[in-house]
């Protein structure tokens, strides 16, 4: 059988050995790009939470309006530093609902719940993706239904 094999038959063997190893090598080249894209996304989220609560270090009186729903109103001297506060941790929770996908399952369910949480203990937050929805992701308004 090997004897009628003629030099063009080898080439096309030697070809589509050629073409799976390199199908090979794409997908191993996937695999790692999708780890790389996973660990880039967890280290942003987690660089956006570190400035968030470097924040917090400096106010941490300011703590109970973000984590412990209290309310503070509009003529409070804090107002204005609670509300860009309210905004940045918005932010930080609708990245984490579009990263959400970039993550195990349970990591994602767990995100969910934590959007959920921290949205119900801070009052201004809350106010905040109300009053102006249409400037935050489907993402983010999803997580909260």
């Amino acid at each position: 059988m090997w004897e009628q094999w003629t030099i063009q038959n080898w080439l096309q063997l030697g070809g589509l050995l050629t073409t799976l190893f390199g199908f090979l090598l794409v997908l191993i080249q996937i695999r790692r790009l999708g780890q790389s894209v996973r660990a880039s996304a967890h280290a942003a989220i987690y660089a956006q939470a570190s400035d968030f609560r470097s924040h917090l270090v400096k106010h941490p009186e300011l703590r109970r309006y973000l984590f412990d729903g209290i309310e503070i109103r509009e003529n409070h001297p804090d107002y204005q530093r609670v509300v860009t506060l309210a905004e940045l941790l918005l932010n930080y929770l609708e990245h984490l609902s579009i990263e959400k996908s970039n993550f195990a399952n349970h990591d994602g369910n767990a995100w969910r719940n934590f959007i959920k949480q921290a949205l119900d203990a801070c009052p201004v937050a809350k106010e905040r993706l109300a009053e102006n929805s249409v400037a935050y992701s489907p993402h983010l308004l999803a997580a909260i239904d």
